[in-house]
């Protein structure tokens, strides 16, 4: 979410400056009389004052919001008049992809194996936004309520709805057996995900068993973990 604002301010910045420098460029040659050159760098300035201010350009996976409701869903990049926006009170806003759904999210699901050892299963989940009305909107609600924490709300989610699975045993090989081991498990995610608006649209995993498991956690990762672990100590009170 910072780096889709750091790219639309960058992208303001250079727009302002081209259209301040056409502006230079058009009083220039006009103050000089040069009156044909002035015409064409004038139309180009005028263009872009057109193309900048006037034009909106709406990336895909947008809503239009009014008064904190989502109104309208943009599914595909497009390009509409800003005025009309304006006039009804919309503002258009771009639902966060970077550091929330360009990069897998990855979740352990540890039990023993009945025989003195432990088997691990994990999870490789792509994530994508429900496209309902009502999902929209909990996705909207969630950027408002959580901001550039959402990405770490998301992590605790799938980690709270990790802890209430029922292990089964590891699945024998064959692409059927794995989809049908995993099938429960999204289910279970999904159920977690829906207050944020988000669905798993692809999922895989890996097994493994052994007497010890050890793994490297990252920080977003160890944060969560906590939060989980908070919260769950406190509905235990």
């Amino acid at each position: 979410m910072k780096i889709q604002r750091i790219v639309w301010l960058v992208g303001r910045i250079l727009y302002y400056v081209l259209l301040i420098s056409l502006l230079a460029v058009v009083i220039y040659t006009l103050s000089h009389d040069l009156f044909l050159p002035g015409l064409i760098i004038g139309c180009v300035f005028i263009l872009v004052l057109y193309k900048g201010l006037i034009c909106v350009k709406i990336p895909a996976y947008s809503v239009a919001v009014r008064d904190g409701s989502v109104v309208f869903f943009f599914p595909e990049p497009t390009v509409r008049n800003r005025f009309d926006f304006v006039s009804r009170g919309q503002t258009i806003v771009e639902l966060p992809h970077y550091d929330l759904l360009d990069q897998p999210y990855k979740v352990e699901i540890f039990a023993p194996d009945g025989e003195g050892g432990i088997h691990a299963c994990r999870l490789t989940l792509h994530l994508d936004y429900h496209l309902e009305p009502e999902a929209l909107q909990r996705a909207y609600d969630s950027i408002v309520l959580h901001q550039e924490k959402l990405s770490l709300e998301v992590r605790r989610l799938l980690l709270k709805s990790s802890s209430r699975l029922v292990c089964r045993p590891v699945p024998l090989q064959g692409e059927d057996a794995v989809q049908e081991y995993l099938e429960p498990l999204v289910t279970e995610l999904n159920r977690g995900l829906e207050s944020v608006g988000l669905k798993i649209e692809e999922a895989g995993c890996s097994f493994t068993t052994g007497s010890t498991l050890a793994r490297l956690v990252a920080t977003g990762q160890e944060l969560a973990e906590k939060e989980v672990a908070g919260s769950v100590s406190d509905d235990g009170r």
